[in-house]
């Protein structure tokens, strides 16, 4: 068996990666969380709780130190990278927080709430690694055979390149708004619903009643293919002589109507892409009146104006504040709609533009380091073929219902594919919080099956096991047929390396920490890491080697929540190879013409179900046709080991499969509550010392969708925990959990220009042994090996 050139053999195995991976990283140095921390307080509060201090010494130190945290609090709301980075994500705060920080305030509750508004994104920044602006730059990691367990060369500066784009929600509301000047009808392209369609003079919709059209409305949307202009389109059905349509007039009343009965699409939506403006400057460029052509082209370059001057504010805070006013205030004058949509949301892309840069620095991995790695991570890969495989299973389960209720209410007519997916949604739902039924279910076999070859024992803070001791009963317990869908052959581990530099790496004085294992899914294909890649290309053929012409890919429609200009859906790697169907009435945006959902039904053949086109000439495996959407239903549910009331460190060699945690009830947290800071932050000691946590964790609560740094011996973030316990006390669900911090701020090997550590983690596409299938239509095998 070859390796294909984008890809390294791990070890032994057929598993393979790419050779590159992404490098998620902070933006701020680790050692800037250290800023939030007071040892003195804590010793002093540690010393109060033993009755070795008196409690007046206690609120003593108590006082020195909410003094520090203030003079640190004012020092961090003047730093201009500080302030540039909140100005990005919320530039309201700046005035009405970072500001009155900065110039001083007292700790009254004001002060207070600005002090943990500013100490939540300080420690963001620091420990976090989230990809978002120059904050969370995006690098890329070179794997080879070489001898290096790692080699880091930094470059003069922290950021390579930084680029300002437009999100495509905005410039469709600029677009919506443009084209409702009647001089640019002639020139909008019609183009026919995707999710819709024609056949003679039928027009069939998803979930609703097809519509009997008459001939020239038939032919005129047969003719709309999203590239001739109203007036191409004009030209050509007059030669047709319908006396329905005399006149140009006529036909453009004809579109304006269908377009009202939601029949076609006139107008000029563009597609998610990174640059969506080209796409509508393309568009008005065509605009063959040439006074119409430079007004609306003039109009659009306000905002384009308005970009550019963001981008050159770069570096200098209060520019860039001024530059996104502005923006804001072109934008709304332009689009007449907010600048601001979705508040509060994750993912949301909720402003009109956004910023994503490129670390300035070069990482190489070797072959010590993928030695390491193969023999733990090869292990989990198995048991993630059998999670999705088991996952298929209950999804034919849950489509099966689903056909069948559909079958019972179609009568003799065939059951739609947008009827049999509507009736299985509710089993599809999932979010940042909670797992789809079918995939929970899954989760409880799999982690039964994982305690049962790992049995960490009770009462101890670590537990390590060796790869090849328990190699032989994870290829036994785990045993797993092919993926059943094509992206399912790629699986993306976040690893981490906890050393002190790459020197200790070099020494073999590491631990390799595993993040999260996203199952069935490339999440490199997000756009915001493949437009920062120097070759982008390189990305999509790794993408078409693995997948072959099997990948059968949901067009993403832009009123979902998930969809913005920077992550997945929609894929980022589109092939004309793969197929495409259209689920939604939307601007498609894929290279090869979508499938319409109205042509596609489903049926039993065989005892499997199959999706069809209504004539008969494509078929394909309903899980295939559906993949994606089972990809965003199980990609969070790698979940190897159950929540415990403790949960020793679990070690495969030097893999961390999961860190030291502890599930804890916050309705038994009282102290939480108390009123007053001083006495709260001490029965906050007591309690760390009795619960065994150690002073740095992350902690997730189900009242936020991601994890909460905590620093035990900070008063502020203490006061942040608290409230977030009191939250959680509140909330249906009252358990929440709190994981040790691996690798710690003195743990990191990523260094910057200035020799300061970084955390980061590097994003893996680990790829099945079955890629590159080219096949679209075998089924899954039901058998399943039992563990007893």
């Amino acid at each position: 068996m070859t390796t294909a050139s984008h890809l390294l053999r791990l070890g032994a195995s057929d598993w393979s990666i790419w050779n590159q991976s992404v490098l998620r990283s902070a933006g701020f140095p680790v050692s800037g969380a250290n800023r939030l921390s007071d040892p003195e307080l804590a010793s002093a509060a540690d010393l109060a709780v033993a009755g070795k201090t008196s409690r007046d010494e206690f609120q003593a130190a108590y006082e020195r130190a909410a003094g520090r945290l203030s003079e640190q609090i004012r020092l961090i709301a003047r730093d201009p990278a500080f302030r540039e980075a909140v100005a990005w994500q919320n530039r309201a705060l700046i005035a009405n927080c970072v500001d009155k920080a900065a110039a001083g305030e007292p700790r009254n509750v004001r002060g207070r709430n600005h002090e943990s508004t500013i100490a939540s994104y300080w420690q963001r920044y620091c420990v976090k690694n989230d990809t978002v602006g120059f904050f969370g730059p995006v690098g890329w990691t070179h794997w080879s055979a070489g001898d290096a367990a790692v080699r880091v060369a930094s470059g003069p500066r922290l950021l390579a390149r930084r680029t300002t784009y437009l999100e495509v929600w905005a410039v469709d509301a600029v677009a919506r708004a443009l084209e409702q000047e009647p001089e640019l009808l002639p020139w909008l392209p019609p183009r026919r619903v995707n999710s819709f369609d024609l056949v003679g003079r039928t027009l069939h919709r998803t979930n609703r009643p097809p519509v009997m059209l008459t001939e020239p409305e038939a032919e005129l949307i047969g003719l709309c293919d999203g590239v001739r202009t109203a007036r191409e389109i004009t030209d050509e059905i007059l030669w047709s002589g319908f006396p329905e349509l005399p006149t140009e007039e006529a036909v453009f009343d004809l579109l304006v109507d269908l377009r009202e009965r939601g029949l076609l699409h006139l107008g000029l939506e563009v597609s998610v892409s990174a640059y969506p403006e080209r796409e509508l400057i393309d568009r008005l460029g065509r605009v063959g009146d040439p006074a119409v052509r430079e007004a609306v082209l003039g109009r659009l370059s306000r905002l384009l104006e308005a970009r550019d001057a963001v981008t050159a504010a770069a570096g200098d805070e209060a520019a860039l504040v001024a530059a996104l006013d502005h923006a804001a205030e072109v934008f709304e004058d332009l689009a007449k709609v907010d600048a601001v949509r979705r508040p509060g949301q994750t993912y949301a892309g909720r402003t009109i533009m956004y910023e994503d840069t490129v670390r300035d620095v070069e990482v190489h991995f070797g072959a010590p380091l993928v030695d390491a790695l193969a023999p733990p991570l090869t292990l989990l890969l198995q048991s993630a073929r059998w999670f999705v495989a088991e996952a298929a299973r209950e999804y034919r389960k849950v489509f099966d219902e689903a056909y069948e209720r559909v079958r019972a209410r179609s009568g003799d007519a065939p059951a739609s594919l947008a009827a049999v997916v509507a009736a299985a949604t509710p089993h599809l739902f999932f979010s940042l919080r909670e797992l789809p039924g079918p995939v929970a279910r899954v989760v409880e076999e799999f982690q039964r099956r994982w305690q049962e070859i790992l049995r960490p024992p009770v009462g101890v803070r670590h537990h390590a096991v060796r790869a090849e001791e328990i190699a032989d009963r994870v290829a036994e317990v785990f045993a797993a047929p092919e993926p059943a869908w094509a992206a399912a052959v790629h699986h993306a581990p976040d690893l981490m390396i906890a050393a002190r530099g790459p020197e200790a790496m070099a020494r073999g004085d590491y631990l390799l920490v595993l993040g999260e294992l996203h199952l069935a899914s490339n999440t490199v294909e997000s756009r915001l890491f493949v437009e920062q890649h120097e070759d982008p290309t390189w990305l999509l053929r790794a993408d078409e080697a693995d997948h072959g012409d099997r990948r059968v890919y949901l067009s993403s429609p832009k009123h979902w929540q998930a969809v913005n200009s920077r992550t997945y859906p929609p894929s980022a790697l589109m092939s004309p190879r793969y197929t495409y169907w259209s689920l939604h009435p939307d601007a498609g945006g894929t290279p090869a013409e979508p499938l319409p959902a109205a042509r596609l039904v489903v049926e039993r053949t065989d005892g499997e179900l199959v999706v069809r086109t209504r004539d008969g000439n494509r078929r394909l495996d309903l899980l295939e046709v559906v993949g994606e959407l089972l990809s965003a239903a199980v990609v969070n549910g790698f979940r190897p080991l159950p929540p415990a009331a403790h949960r020793p460190r679990v070690t495969i060699d030097r893999l961390v499969l999961a860190r030291e945690s502890w599930s804890i009830d916050a309705t038994e947290i009282s102290w939480a509550s108390i009123k007053k800071e001083a006495d709260r932050y001490l029965a906050a000691r007591a309690w760390l010392t009795e619960q065994g946590l150690p002073e740095r964790a992350f902690y997730k609560v189900p009242v936020e969708d991601k994890p909460l740094f905590v620093d035990f011996s900070s008063l502020v973030l203490v006061n942040l925990f608290a409230k977030a316990v009191r939250r959680t006390a509140e909330a249906p669900q009252t358990r929440f959990t709190v994981t040790e911090m691996l690798p710690d701020v003195d743990q990191t090997w990523l260094t910057g220009p200035d020799g300061a550590g970084y955390t980061a983690e590097v994003r893996i596409v680990a790829v099945d042994p079955a890629a590159g299938v080219a096949r679209r239509d075998s089924p899954a095998p039901r058998g399943r090996p039992d563990i007893h």
